[in-house]
């Protein structure tokens, strides 16, 4: 019974359902309509029947109207061949004429009457069913003088078809409740099979994880979407899955490595202060080694936690930032000390649009990470383009499979002996550029290689008095 009531069994019961209304609204406006119209046409039809012999008596001579005259029987034959009772009565009542031919007294239906008196004609149908019959009367004028004209007939040929057309309806809706229950259990099933295997495909993935395989679906409707969807789910599920694990991984080794450092050096500190007569030359080499691994793993914690905002898709700032102003105050970061120069050109400076503290950063990224590679003697070249920001460097050509691959989190060129990083900072860069709708590509890859950071343009702004002066 559970089952049964389970979705296959109330979508069938539903299109049971759908049916049977449909049948009772077919049955409702059809049959009750078609009768009436049945029944209106055959009154329209025994109406023309009675003008017709209103005309023919209307024309008869004064001796024909009189009870049994050949006249009045041959209008009676005629109309009683056809199904029709024909009854004539004169001024006073008396029947002229009786579809049984007699000559009895009884007026044989009210309406007879009802017109002797008020000279009005009716027309009608009476009873119901088998028994429902259509009546017209009306006056007729002759030289005899007035009468009235009565003509009944039986409308039990018209339930008799009504009753056969409802039994062929009967076995037609029967029919169609067959094939509703048919089509609703196949498609009920096919549907519930499809929702069963994403069931099992859901329950596979809680069980063994996102990389569990889903089946595919390949249908194009409201399933095969939510299929699709999932499929989807999964598939960035699995990503992440794989981006954590790849992070916790790398991120371990990365830290393993300046703290086995600063440990190592701390170590040597403490045996050196130790002794009664301390090298301090040597001492201040272990602290300056020991702040070095300090500040990279100052530097990790800090990519580590931009990683974080990125993925919680912290909210950043969207105004109008010049760019020049922007790149001087952070060029102006890098002039002086180790590594190559910095040079800015700014020949078309705009303003765009974003935070202005991760466009500066990104621009550090973009340095730092040319001054790793570029020869001391060769400038590094910010140049400023609109509202794009290029990074250009003299250092070693990047290969074509490395060109991607330089932009994802923990990931490094091949070529990387010497140069300390962590394999985040470009990755960083993207993320925040696409945050601000914009991007950072490679776009040269050597000779010089060159990486660009675009945004979206401000919107130009009117000067003050403008409007005023418009």
């Amino acid at each position: 019974m559970r089952a049964f009531l389970g979705l296959r069994g109330r979508l069938v019961l539903a299109l049971v359902a759908v049916t049977v209304v449909a049948l009772a609204g077919a049955t409702v406006a059809l049959f009750t309509p078609l009768e009436q119209r049945v029944q209106r046409d055959a009154l329209g039809s025994l109406a023309a029947s009675a003008a017709t012999a209103r005309q023919e008596m209307s024309a008869l001579p004064r001796t024909a109207l009189r009870p049994r005259s050949p006249q009045l029987l041959s209008i009676g034959h005629r109309l009683h061949r056809v199904g029709v009772e024909v009854f004539v009565l004169d001024r006073a009542g008396h029947v002229l004429l009786g579809s049984d031919q007699g000559l009895d007294r009884r007026v044989p239906f009210p309406q007879l009457t009802r017109t002797l008196r008020s000279r009005r004609e009716v027309r009608e149908v009476v009873g119901g069913g088998a028994n429902a019959e259509a009546v017209a009367v009306l006056p007729v004028d002759t030289s005899a003088g007035d009468v009235t004209l009565g003509l009944r007939k039986s409308l039990k040929d018209v339930a008799a078809a009504r009753q056969v057309f409802l039994v062929g309806f009967e076995r037609a809706a029967v029919l169609s409740l067959a094939i509703a229950v048919l089509l609703g259990f196949l498609l009920a099933t096919g549907l519930v099979r499809r929702i069963r295997r994403l069931r099992s495909a859901a329950v596979r993935v809680a069980q063994e994880g996102p990389a569990a395989e889903l089946p595919a679906d390949r249908s194009r409707d409201e399933i095969g979407d939510l299929a699709r969807a999932f499929g989807r789910m999964q598939r960035r599920l699995h990503a992440q899955e794989e981006a954590r694990k790849a992070f916790v991984a790398t991120a371990s080794h990365e830290l393993r490595t300046p703290i086995a450092a600063l440990r190592l050096r701390l170590g040597l500190l403490r045996e050196d202060l130790a002794d009664a007569a301390p090298d301090l030359d040597d001492a201040r080499e272990q602290v300056a080694h020991a702040d070095e691994q300090a500040g990279r793993l100052a530097r990790l914690a800090a990519d580590l936690l931009d990683l974080s905002r990125l993925d919680a898709e912290v909210p950043l700032l969207r105004e109008p930032v010049p760019l020049a102003s922007l790149c001087h105050a952070t060029v102006a970061e890098f002039q002086g000390g180790d590594g190559a120069p910095v040079a800015l050109f700014d020949a078309r400076a705009g303003t765009a649009m974003g935070d202005p503290g991760k466009i500066a950063q990104i621009v550090r990224i973009l340095v730092d990470n040319a001054r790793r590679y570029a020869p001391a003697e060769r400038p590094i070249r910010v140049a400023i383009d609109g509202a794009s920001i290029a990074v250009e460097n003299d250092g070693p050509s990047i290969p074509a499979e490395e060109r991607e691959l330089i932009f994802e989190r923990f990931r490094r060129g091949a070529d990387q002996d010497g140069h300390p990083g962590f394999g985040l900072g470009l990755a960083i860069g993207r993320g925040l550029a696409r945050r601000m709708g914009g991007d950072l590509r490679l776009v040269h890859a050597g000779d010089p290689t060159r990486f660009e950071l675009t945004l979206a343009s401000a919107p130009q702004r009117a000067p003050i008095g403008a409007a005023e002066r418009g």
